[in-house]
């Protein structure tokens, strides 16, 4: 709607222009007033516009929005603390839209943990940070024997995976140790 808002006070601005320099072209012969009143408001689109392309452009590059991180990264420390979870991995949040910021996290999770509850719980976590769309997938401790077969057991993927909780999410999607 802000697009669409901006457009009708460019056009708007443009008329008012036109009349303005009209009439002091008319009155006191002023030519230059065109260019001048143009110029004004070709500065003033310009400036109003600025925040519309910067929202715009954290939205088409998938980014998380800044006052959305620090939360983020403490409801990542609190879900790495609910009863049942191993660990997490692959945490993305990003911003959707102006007003949605969607999410997707895998969790590892013990093998007698009830699934629903985790997920129940993580979902409140996130949705307190401001996620508002999320998806979870659950990993069991079985996946992980599973995966054990293919040159990687549990407890090496149980530690990669734990080492990502001293780790801090960026602005642009990635995190640091």
């Amino acid at each position: 709607m802000r697009g669409v808002f901006l457009h009708v006070l460019a056009d708007t601005l443009g008329s008012v222009g036109v009349i303005i320099s009209t009439i002091l072209i008319r009155q006191f012969g002023w030519l230059i007033a065109d260019p001048i009143c143009s110029l004004f408001i070709a500065v003033l689109i310009f400036l109003s516009v600025i925040p519309l392309l910067k929202d715009a452009c954290e939205v088409l590059l998938l980014r998380i929005p800044p006052e959305h991180e620090k939360d983020l990264n403490n409801a990542l420390e609190k879900i790495q603390k609910i009863e049942g979870v191993l660990s997490y991995r692959d945490p993305h949040f990003w911003r959707h839209s102006a007003s949605v910021v969607a999410g997707t996290i895998h969790l590892q999770l013990m093998s007698d943990t009830v699934e629903q509850r985790v997920i129940q719980q993580v979902t409140t976590v996130l949705k307190d940070a401001g996620v508002n769309n999320l998806s979870v997938q659950v990993e069991k401790e079985a996946y992980f024997q599973h995966m054990s077969g293919l040159s990687t057991g549990f407890h090496e993927v149980l530690a990669m995976t734990q080492q990502m909780e001293s780790m801090k999410y960026l602005k642009d999607g990635t995190y640091i140790m």
